[in-house]
């Protein structure tokens, strides 16, 4: 395969030539056993599967040559596993490939007229979200204000805007507002990575909090927010470096409430607390930073979905961009659940029907069935970043998936090969398979829930071939790690390497 299809093969030091046969030797005496035939990459594989810590674990493996579309190892691969963040190789695919690599989420603010010579405007402000996810400081385009409701507020201020007679709006009818899905579970909505998911979200639909420690450990508000208010509970610990601390998401009044206990000798650390709404999350957002520059709006706040559409001949005052490639990378690269499930309820919007979990699921089916080619059979799509256990894919369909988009046209090929983490690089494989020829030779989604371990991806070989994997385990034992999952799928990938 060309190496441009391929942009993380031009850093490998792979040996291309055969080594010189060596000099010939005598024959060995006839009581000298020969040496054992080095083992063959399936047969390696097979060694690495049949370990104990597997015993009683489900466990499907697939290896395709991308090129040649060859299957060169197969294990129970139309057996239906759950993929944990896996199922984001698919959500992205069909994001890059659907919405397309030039698709950028627009967060636009519209009014009914343009603001008049004393920056006047009349009737309501009206911010239309188009389900970007990426308004938040670690996703933000470089030379965009890392707060996205900062970046809005500047751009009104450019546009002369300085005083709004009517209400401020927000439209956030593009996606639904079932925020949460049904699978996940309390323990998980407790936590950032399962933040709400809606049309209009900014910092992750989290709130931080920065935890001061000391005799007296205290509690403040971190982000840009108006009238949001900590309650602090924490208390003093015993050990001077303890920190056990939780935060319950914000009341109807905006309390959101700190227990727990912190040590004298802690400094400060800072938590996110998810929220419950997030279109009211953008709102207190916004109304800090108007009042912050002295841009006053004088009705009240309301959130509306369709009131975009409603305006007789719109007037766009302000409008922030985020290319698809930022949600593409922080999706795959740091394993972002939020993100991947804006882009799956996005594809709902876009070609499934309706802007929810439900239309994100047929939009992926789809690509699946059209594109991929893979028949849905029992396959499961249930949200866009695995972390509900009732997800199912087989490691045919991951391998199809992914010999698909090496194949797929240059932009939408590279913007999906460019989001994937690469070996003993970045990513959630910065600190696997570190060590020479394996380092830069995978790039691959890891996948961690309870009970629940996969690795699909790359592998570019000593021979120059790129292959296709998938290996997902699910319901290893109790006794068993992850950590202990992760060292079977280095190994599978080493063989992968080395053998082929």
């Amino acid at each position: 395969m060309p190496t441009a299809v391929w942009p993380f093969v031009l850093c490998l030091l792979v040996q291309a030539v055969p080594p010189a046969p060596p000099t010939p030797v005598p024959a060995p005496a006839a009581e000298t056993a020969a040496p054992a035939a080095a083992p063959s990459a399936v047969e390696r594989i097979e060694a690495v599967l049949a370990r104990g810590e597997l015993k009683g674990a489900r466990v499907a493996v697939s290896v395709v040559d991308v090129e040649q579309g060859q299957s060169l190892y197969a294990r129970n691969v139309d057996v239906p596993l759950a993929p944990a963040s896996n199922m984001k190789l698919l959500t992205t695919a069909a994001a890059a490939s659907l919405l397309g690599p030039a698709h950028l989420f627009r967060t636009r603010v519209l009014a009914a007229a343009p603001p008049d010579a004393e920056g006047h405007v009349e009737g309501d402000l009206v911010v239309q979200g188009g389900g970007d996810p990426c308004l938040r400081a670690d996703a933000a385009p470089a030379g965009q204000a890392a707060d996205g409701a900062a970046a809005l507020v500047e751009l009104l201020q450019r546009a002369g805007v300085r005083r709004v007679g009517g209400r401020l709006v927000l439209d956030d009818g593009l996606l639904d507002r079932a925020w949460v899905h049904p699978d996940w579970t309390p323990g998980d909505i407790a936590n950032s990575y399962a933040a709400p998911i809606g049309a209009l979200s900014i910092h992750g639909n989290c709130l931080k909090l920065a935890i001061d420690g000391g005799t007296r450990p205290q509690a403040r508000l971190a982000t840009l927010a108006a009238t949001y208010r900590v309650r602090n509970e924490l208390k003093p610990a015993d050990k001077s470096n303890e920190f056990a601390v939780g935060a319950i998401r914000p009341d109807e009044s905006g309390v959101v409430r700190v227990t727990g206990q912190v040590g004298r000798a802690v400094g400060t650390r800072e938590i996110d607390v998810p929220v419950v709404d997030p279109a009211e999350l953008f709102a207190r957002c916004l109304l800090w930073q108007l009042d912050a520059r002295e841009l006053k709006v004088a009705g009240s706040v309301a959130v509306e979905a369709g009131a975009a559409a409603a305006l007789a001949a719109p007037v766009e005052l302000a409008c922030v961009e985020t290319p698809l490639g930022n949600a593409l990378i922080m999706a795959n690269k740091e394993s972002d659940n939020s993100i991947a499930d804006h882009l799956f309820k996005v594809l709902g919007a876009s070609v499934g029907g309706e802007g929810s979990f439900e239309g994100g699921g047929r939009a992926v089916a789809g690509f699946l069935e059209q594109q991929v080619g893979t028949p849905m059979g029992e396959l499961v799509l249930r949200d866009g970043s695995g972390l509900s256990h009732r997800n199912r894919v087989t490691a045919r369909a991951m391998t199809a998936t992914l010999a698909t988009m090496a194949r797929a046209e240059p932009a939408v090929r590279d913007a999906f090969l460019r989001s994937l983490p690469v070996s003993g690089a970045d990513g959630s494989l910065d600190e696997r398979l570190r060590e020479a020829p394996y380092a830069g030779s995978v790039r691959a989604k890891t996948g961690y829930i309870s009970g629940v371990s996969c690795l699909s991806g790359y592998a570019r070989t000593r021979g120059g071939r790129t292959l296709a994997f998938s290996i997902l385990i699910n319901d290893y034992g109790p006794r068993q790690t992850n950590q202990q999952m992760k060292s079977i799928q280095d190994d599978v990938c080493r063989a992968l390497v080395d053998l082929w």
